[in-house]
């Protein structure tokens, strides 16, 4: 009484005459997902073996998967701010996940991590591989030209190349800025007249690292 995969032909069976419910996800996949042909588990696949999944958390060292696979995240965890899509950069295994351009942090409040001296406002953000420090400072008592060295920006955050930058406040050279961020997070800041304040701080670069950062500095801002 049974009828086998070859015994039905092109358009046997007109899919109006097919009653909502009565062909059940356990009846195509065990997974409760449509697959094929890979028969990738929470989403669909390709013969090239790449496949499209979703679910919670992050897929990194967790989903194993072909190169040029995707996973979305659905959740807003403490590893990102709402859902993020990833994609398999390298490898066939569990790790290679790479965050992809829509991944944000949002802002982060950074300025309790301020040091020697240094007071004001410092917030991080990023944006898929970039990231961004905005800041207004001042360190009129400040005690040593690093505002960020024991608490420096935190993994995920910090530059593939030192990045320094020198702005001039106004017609005079003197009064200048000078900012430095080094690869390893410190953040110097120098000021041409020797008053250090009101040093605003704006910089953009790429990030070190592809790895998406595990937790989120500071407070949301």
């Amino acid at each position: 009484g049974s009828i086998g995969a070859t015994a039905l032909a092109d358009n046997a069976v007109d899919t109006a005459a097919i009653q909502d419910g009565a062909v059940t996800p356990a009846k195509l996949a065990t997974s409760g997902r449509f697959t094929f042909p890979t028969g990738a588990a929470n989403g669909y696949g390709f013969t090239s073996g790449a496949s499209h999944l979703s679910g919670t958390g992050t897929p990194e060292g967790v989903v194993t998967a072909a190169p040029g696979s995707t996973w979305l995240q659905t959740d807003a965890t403490t590893d990102v701010k709402g859902w993020i899509r990833w994609i398999k950069a390298t490898g066939t295994g569990n790790t290679g996940w790479v965050a992809g351009p829509e991944a944000d942090t949002g802002w982060r409040d950074y300025s309790a991590s301020l040091e020697n001296g240094w007071a004001g406002t410092l917030y991080l953000r990023r944006v898929g591989q970039l990231v961004h420090v905005h800041g207004s400072l001042t360190g009129t008592s400040a005690s040593s030209h690093l505002a960020l060295s024991s608490n420096p920006l935190p993994s995920g955050f910090r530059p593939k190349s030192a990045v320094q930058r020198a702005v001039s406040r106004n017609a005079s050279l003197a009064d200048s800025i000078h900012v430095e961020i080094t690869i390893g997070g410190e953040m110097a800041l120098w000021s041409g007249n020797g008053d250090g304040a009101g040093q605003i701080v704006s910089e953009t670069f790429l990030a070190a690292s592809t790895t998406w950062p595990s937790s989120l500095p500071g407070s949301a801002a």
